[in-house]
């Protein structure tokens, strides 16, 4: 079942330009902390709307690109076409992280993104991931942090239903998963200290300046996972 208009998505969660500078920030880590060269095969587990695609494919890399929800992949096919930058070395699959099609040994980087919390086997998905890499290959995995202000919202749901959905985790249980799977962790920092809800609505470029230095501030002074709204973590196979 389709969880996001895909026309829509984008607008709806990066709105004016503070939150473009938010997506384009989560671009800029994530293909930093992949390591990507030209030439790399690269797996995009939950693309969605592709902006994660287009930026891999935009450095040389080839992509495929995975989505359990085909109006995700439809959408990618009809206007991320090969006429369009950053869109020609894109392949598209309709499938579940949580059973990955692929065989073992076959990516150079594999990148999973706002997806972990929707899964019902996660640990699953962090293994299938893994196996998929080639050695030396590099993991980059984003997970929704159980210790972010935003948890004690969800505390009645916590009672009604006995857990959180989407899912949060623990950072080192997400540790302990990757790093069971013969997976070095290079790095693992926070993401959106200053609420991504508070940049979401800024458009003035002073202000958001200022919520800039503030994230760059908090994210040097405190812990990962204090006030983070998720934390994203790379690692490498042995």
């Amino acid at each position: 079942m389709a969880r996001f208009d895909p026309k829509l998505y984008e607008k709806k969660a990066y709105p004016k330009r503070g939150g473009a500078v938010v997506s384009e920030t989560e671009i800029s880590d994530v293909v930093k902390m992949s390591h990507c060269i030209p030439g790399s095969l690269v797996l995009d587990v939950g693309m969605g709307t592709g902006r994660m695609a287009r930026a891999f494919a935009g450095k040389g890399a080839t992509v495929i690109g995975l989505d359990a929800d085909s109006n995700m992949i439809r959408h990618f096919a009809r206007f991320g076409s090969s006429k369009k930058p950053g869109t020609r070395n894109v392949d598209l699959v309709v499938a579940t992280g949580q059973y990955l099609p692929f065989r073992r040994d076959t990516f150079d980087v594999i990148v999973c993104i706002r997806v972990l919390r929707y899964l019902e086997l996660a640990r699953k998905a962090i293994a299938d991931m893994c196996m998929a890499l080639k050695p030396r290959g590099r993991l980059v995995l984003e997970f929704a942090n159980a210790l972010r202000p935003q948890t004690i919202m969800q505390i009645p749901q916590l009672i009604r239903r006995g857990g959180f959905y989407p899912r949060l985790f623990m950072r080192n249980g997400v540790r302990l998963w990757v790093s069971s799977q013969g997976m070095r962790i290079i790095e693992l920092h926070g993401w959106h200290k200053v609420p991504v809800e508070i940049m979401n609505i800024v458009n003035d470029p002073t202000q958001l300046r200022v919520l800039l230095h503030l994230e760059s501030f908090l994210q040097k002074v405190l812990p990962a996972e204090f006030l983070s709204r998720s934390l994203i973590l790379s690692a490498s196979k042995h």
